[in-house]
């Protein structure tokens, strides 16, 4: 019964309570040394982050908001019988017209000049996606607006809009706002095409289009467009994500090797720095336990057992602040260009905090050394 008892009241073993006395008694340094290192962790966290938003950006932007593999812009517009003649070149499958014009759109005090596009009410090369993951419906007499154009220009549905053209006829009219959708680049509005062209006072016609491919025949395709004196433009859906993916890599690169190095600099320095104090301050109890017969094995997890503790405190508050830094930079560096979502895989906050133990246990490393090189004599002489 009293070896029961003696077992409740003492749940963990001698070394571990000299763990846990020593945290205890000098807590100003051990909150120290766990906000340092959930620091470190919460910058590799925000910094690591900014992958995954990318990566989320382009599925968003280019494959789930698009589904044409080419896209055509015209000298000019040009009637919907060009449509057809493309349709007509070699390896198109599907094609998707568009009429886009320069416009001023105005609300109240308000202005703003932007591209206004008009797209099938079909559209299924590239429909208007919101990123929740859905598609808009073409209003049928109305102006669908993301939501940061619609919040520049402080309009809600069902508000009136001034649309002014600033090419062609430059027609005037006012229309309502039927919608808003949240999109990460740009702030673009659309109408119906057949709507464009009415209020242009034109025949049915098309500044551009989507093609859908054959990529057995993209080469055949892109030497027959070459030959077309009505064709501007040629993008490529898939040249466009690795020019992005090529522009975005070289800052990505510096950016987050800057914040890796940095954290684990900063994670080495905290855990080096308070274990060379608890080792500088401990070196005669440790050295006394060597002579009484403790192993190495043993000292060493009393010494360096007391910086894992604060490490694993550290760590899950790291993940917290890093998830607290990226939503506050996310917020903060929204532009009219793009909007970076927040997002931040389980893979993140896994090599965020894998990094950091890994710092950690090389710096426990190196305390270790000095503690198995220990003078037990020169620690346990009588101070003067």
């Amino acid at each position: 019964m009293l070896v029961r008892k003696a077992a409740t009241e003492r749940p963990f073993d001698q070394p571990t309570r000299m763990i846990l006395r020593h945290v205890s008694r000098y807590p100003g340094r051990s909150m120290v040394t766990v906000f340092g290192i959930s620091m470190a962790v919460g910058l590799l966290v925000t910094s690591l982050q900014w992958q995954d938003a990318i990566e989320r950006l382009v599925e968003v932007y280019f494959y789930e908001a698009q589904h044409q593999d080419v896209t055509v812009g015209l000298v000019e517009p040009r009637s919907l019988e060009v449509t057809r003649s493309l349709q007509r070149l070699p390896g198109v499958e599907r094609v998707q017209p568009i009429r886009a014009v320069t416009a001023r759109l105005t609300a109240g005090q308000r202005s703003r000049r932007e591209s206004l596009t008009g797209i099938p009410p079909d559209a299924s090369l590239a429909p208007v996606y919101d990123v929740s993951g859905y598609e808009m419906p073409i209003p049928d007499d109305g102006l669908l607006l993301s939501t940061k154009l619609a919040e520049l220009l402080g309009v809600v549905p069902g508000d009136a809009v001034r649309v002014e053209v600033l090419e062609g006829r430059r027609p005037v009219r006012d229309m309502p706002v039927s919608g808003v959708f949240e999109t990460y680049l740009g702030t673009p509005a659309y109408v119906r095409m057949d709507v464009l062209n009415r209020m242009m006072g034109e025949r049915p016609a098309a500044s551009g289009a989507h093609l859908a491919v054959d990529p057995a025949r993209t080469a055949e395709l892109n030497a027959a467009l070459k030959e077309l004196p009505v064709v501007s433009a040629v993008t490529s859906r898939r040249a466009a994500v690795q020019k992005f993916h090529d522009t975005m890599a070289e800052t990505m690169l510096i950016f987050v090797g800057f914040f890796t190095a940095f954290s684990c600099m900063l994670a080495f320095g905290v855990t080096y720095n308070s274990t060379r104090v608890a080792l500088s301050e401990r070196a005669r109890e440790l050295a006394t336990l060597r002579v009484l017969g403790v192993t190495r094995m043993e000292i060493s997890y009393i010494l360096l057992g007391e910086m894992a503790l604060l490490t694993l405190l550290g760590l899950p508050i790291g993940c917290l602040t890093g998830y607290g830094i990226s939503w506050l930079m996310t917020t903060q560096f929204e532009t009219e260009l793009y909007r970076v979502p927040l997002l931040i895989e389980d893979t993140t906050y896994g090599w965020s905090v894998l990094i950091c133990v890994a710092a950690t246990v090389v710096s426990a490393a190196l305390v270790r050394r000095r503690l198995d090189r220990l003078d037990l004599i020169s620690v346990l002489k009588t101070r003067e």
